[in-house]
């Protein structure tokens, strides 16, 4: 079930970007229909379809703010060295895993709910996610990053779940026994 669900996640953000705040609603469901149309496309390599789905995600996604808090306050205690090949490293993951639940596609139908403004740099997008079988709410976390004033995401809470939540929690108990040069190998 959860490969399920976290296909489900990645199809309801699978088009997004950058955004300024009072466009996240409207170009958040234009570009999940896009999507969808490319998931459906049989025209298309499945090298093809990975190639464009990342794309539209490299620009939506905050990574190295995703890596940054994945790691608590050991981020701090890595070198700038350290920093920019775990950041990589994360990114790389979070993106193989989206390619990877995107193949499991099957129909499933996004609806772009409520925008909800928690502070004055931080938002929340709801959405569900409709299978054959069940129905989803998943939160999209975006906080408003101030050298371009446009929004994206740092995180996702799928069905009361945090993803950067549970990587922390991961790699917390990874690194009470191994090292950061090792958590950045295994990922």
């Amino acid at each position: 079930m959860l490969k399920k669900v976290i296909l489900l996640l990645f199809l309801s953000v699978l088009s997004l970007y950058a955004l300024e705040e009072q466009n996240i609603q409207k170009v958040t469901d234009t570009k999940v229909r896009e999507v969808l149309n490319i998931l459906k496309d049989k025209s298309l390599s499945q090298k093809q379809k990975d190639e464009m789905n990342v794309r539209i995600i490299d620009n939506i996604f905050d990574f190295d703010i995703m890596a940054q808090i994945s790691l608590g306050k050991r981020w701090k205690t890595l070198s700038k060295d350290e920093q920019r090949r775990f950041s990589k490293a994360f990114e790389k993951k979070i993106k193989h895993s989206y390619l990877d639940k995107l193949r499991l596609y099957n129909n499933e139908k996004v609806i772009i709910k409520d925008l909800e403004k928690i502070k004055s740099n931080r938002i929340t997008l709801e959405t569900q996610v409709i299978g054959l079988d069940d129905t989803y709410k998943v939160i999209y976390l975006f906080y408003k990053k101030r050298q371009t004033d446009q929004w994206y995401i740092y995180d996702v809470e799928l069905v009361g779940v945090s993803i950067i939540q549970t990587y922390r929690k991961q790699f917390a108990e990874f690194l009470t026994t191994k090292t950061v040069k090792e958590l950045i190998e295994s990922l």
